[in-house]
């Protein structure tokens, strides 16, 4: 394989200080990269917060409507595919809400590298250390021992830092080969938000190797202890859309 050369894709939909944070953070990484940041907003906030990146190459992206979160990772993408074509090698997908330690995009892909994966997760944790956002690892025993060992240096403690198999991942934090990204095909944009990750991830595991790296890290934003009632209502609509998708 040639150089490694990453872009990401996130989408976003008025979420600057999250985002802020993040791009921030991504201010570590050693390997050659782009980000498209997807605004299904059109924020102003976010213009300007794109506009004063210089770390890295970063584009926003507006597609002129909100498609939500499947339709607007798929539009950035299909730009992906049209911009950089044979040139980038991975494609990084992430939550627009997440903090990235030093090394973490290094380590994914070394970790692709050693197992010939096609698809790579890190573990996800919590402000507070706490494990969240189980993957589907395999066999069932590590499923158990994820589900109990709670923190990061519990899981470690007791399963190490080799990559392991899974057959699906959530979208928080995913790193894909082009090659699986053209076989399997982009995100569905019919999948509006919640669940479209998994069945994306359930796709490119069905044809290429994916893996959960244990040495890699990243937290997510703990949501607010208290919301608003209309934060409320969004939060029960979004997880009732997280219900049609996995059914359907």
């Amino acid at each position: 394989m040639s150089a490694p050369f990453v872009v990401a894709v996130i989408a976003t939909y008025r979420r600057a200080p999250e985002l802020a944070r993040m791009l921030r953070s991504l201010e570590t990484v050693t390997v050659p990269m782009a980000v498209l940041i997807v605004d299904n907003a059109d924020d102003p906030a976010t213009a300007a917060l794109v506009a004063a990146v210089t770390h890295y190459p970063v584009e926003r992206l507006v597609p002129g409507s909100n498609l939500g979160c499947g339709g607007g990772l798929a539009y950035g993408e299909r730009v992906a595919l049209e911009r950089y074509g044979d040139r980038f090698t991975h494609l990084w997908v992430m939550d627009d809400d997440l903090e990235f330690g030093p090394g973490i995009l290094e380590t994914l892909l070394g970790a692709m590298g050693e197992t010939q994966a096609a698809l790579a997760c890190p573990l996800i944790t919590w402000p507070d250390g706490t494990l969240g956002w189980y993957p589907g690892v395999g066999p069932r025993r590590w499923w158990r021992l994820y589900r109990k060992a709670r923190t990061l240096e519990a899981y470690r403690a007791r399963a190490g830092t080799k990559p392991m198999r899974i057959a699906w991942a959530t979208g928080v934090c995913l790193l894909v080969t082009r090659a699986a990204l053209e076989c399997c095909g982009l995100h569905r944009d019919d999948f509006w938000i919640r669940g479209e990750d998994l069945e994306w991830s359930l796709r490119i595991t069905a044809r290429f190797t994916g893996v959960l790296v244990p040495a890699a890290c990243v937290t997510h934003l703990a949501k607010p202890a208290r919301e608003s009632a209309e934060a409320a209502e969004a939060e029960w609509r979004k997880q009732g859309a997280m219900l049609q998708n996995i059914a359907y």
